[in-house]
């Protein structure tokens, strides 16, 4: 179907510039004027990215997510308008609102999606953002970008503070610049929403418990930003509650200067942490994201063959089947699972032209990698992350989501995406420890 229409290209333009004021005037606060360049080039590549991806999708594909959350939006609009009562099924849990949706339309292309509450809260979100947008498809898209560069713009700030301003023109290209955020995470998707409310959640938190900038407004912002990202994917919650207790950890061990008593802590510590994991299930919640990838994967297959007819294209040399979601499985396949997150595809994996880009910049990841090993030694590298207890965190962050969405993900261009939300932590690590290596070389002998 085609969803991009003239008129969204009529009016793209008009909320670009609306945007690009509101752009300048928050700009006004920044007297760096490096740090103000960093902030309207990070503006326009999202802009460039939720366009660019939007016209991928239409033009490229033809179908995908992006355009299911676009018609549900538009359902529920659509319903709201015939009749404001219609305004309940907004908070009603997703199984009622599949029910309705099967009694008014009941289309089974659709139908199912509805009754996913993570599918369905993006619809919902969209279809609030329709109504300031005349209901057209590529600017609902650009204000899902506008809140990722925004909450990735505060992680950065945060980055730059922890890094006492120490090579932000590194530290720019590696949170804000990389192709992969600004690309994937710019479109109507849920990735959107999580790299941006992942950026002000790490951005309050700093705030209230690192700055004691405490206000009701920060606290009340950040339990709504909780939620929303706990809505959408709630494993990234888990992984940023884990990356807080190791950052309380080791503010709480770090006095201790007995070794005995310290692997005492770290041992009751790794006891709690998987007494946790088998509390909340984590396991299951990794099985539900594993199936879920395993869905996708098979849906675009189908869309895919029914298209061109070349099915092994679509699974980007990541073979499907069924996997282990327990604590044991994780543990066993941990170090494939980050490896393949962090820095593949490799160059001849790549069968399409967009896994190809993700491959370079898989490349580029790895080099960065080996050249601060390298300059660091194996050991210093780590030696260095366990003296700063926000590298550390960030480290532990970026390790854990690689372990999750490499466990889980079945296709190289939905890891592609899925892994976004990790590449700020990590690249803020590896310039973190460029940065310490010249303090460290010169230390006396």
């Amino acid at each position: 179907m085609q969803y991009i229409t003239v008129f969204d290209y009529l009016l793209l333009p008009v909320y670009l510039y609306i945007f690009y004021i509101i752009v300048k005037k928050t700009s006004v606060k920044y007297t760096d004027p490096e740090l103000r360049k960093y902030f309207f080039m990070a503006f326009y590549l999202h802009m460039f990215g939720a366009v660019a991806y939007g016209m991928m999708v239409q033009y490229y594909y033809g179908y995908g997510d992006s355009f299911i959350f676009y018609y549900g939006s538009d359902f529920l609009r659509t319903q709201l308008a015939q009749d404001p009562g219609n305004i309940q099924y907004f908070f009603k849990p997703a199984a009622e609102v599949k029910l309705w949706y099967d009694g008014e339309v009941g289309d089974i292309n659709y139908s199912g999606y509805f009754g996913i509450a993570s599918n369905l809260f993006i619809m919902k979100v969209a279809a609030v953002l329709s109504l300031f947008s005349f209901n057209k498809y590529l600017i609902i898209t650009i204000f899902f970008g506008a809140f990722s560069f925004a909450g990735l713009w505060k992680l950065f700030l945060v980055f730059k503070d922890i890094n006492k301003e120490k090579h932000l023109k590194l530290l720019a290209w590696g949170v804000l610049y990389m192709p992969s955020v600004w690309f994937w995470g710019s479109g109507l998707m849920k990735d959107s929403i999580c790299l941006g409310g992942i950026g002000f959640i790490i951005h309050y938190m700093y705030r209230l418990f690192i700055k004691k900038e405490f206000s009701f407004k920060s606290i009340i912002a950040l339990v709504a930003l909780i939620y929303i990202v706990g809505s959408i994917k709630s494993y990234i919650i888990i992984v940023l509650a884990i990356g807080l207790a190791v950052f309380v950890f080791y503010k709480f061990v770090t006095p201790f200067k007995n070794v005995v008593i310290r692997g005492f802590i770290i041992l009751i510590f790794l006891t709690v942490i998987i007494t946790v994991a088998f509390i909340i299930n984590f396991g299951e919640q990794l099985q539900e994201l594993a199936d879920e990838s395993k869905v996708q994967v098979d849906a675009y297959q189908r869309n895919y063959d029914a298209v061109q007819n070349e099915d092994e294209r679509s699974r980007g040399s990541v073979k499907s089947g069924e996997i282990d979601a327990s604590i044991t499985g994780l543990i066993l396949r941990s170090p494939i699972a980050i490896f393949t997150c962090l820095f593949r595809p490799f160059i001849w994996e790549s069968r399409k032209i967009f896994i190809l880009f993700s491959a370079f910049e898989s490349l580029l990841l790895l080099f960065c990698t080996l050249f601060v090993i390298i300059k660091l030694r194996f050991l210093g590298f780590f030696r260095e992350i366990f003296n700063n207890p926000f590298v550390l965190t960030s480290f532990f962050i970026a390790v854990l989501f690689a372990l999750i969405i490499g466990f889980t993900t079945y296709n190289f261009g939905t890891m592609a995406r899925y892994k976004i939300v990790l590449l700020p932590f990590y690249f803020f690590t590896l310039v973190y420890l460029y940065t310490a290596h010249p303090n460290r070389a010169k230390k006396p002998v």
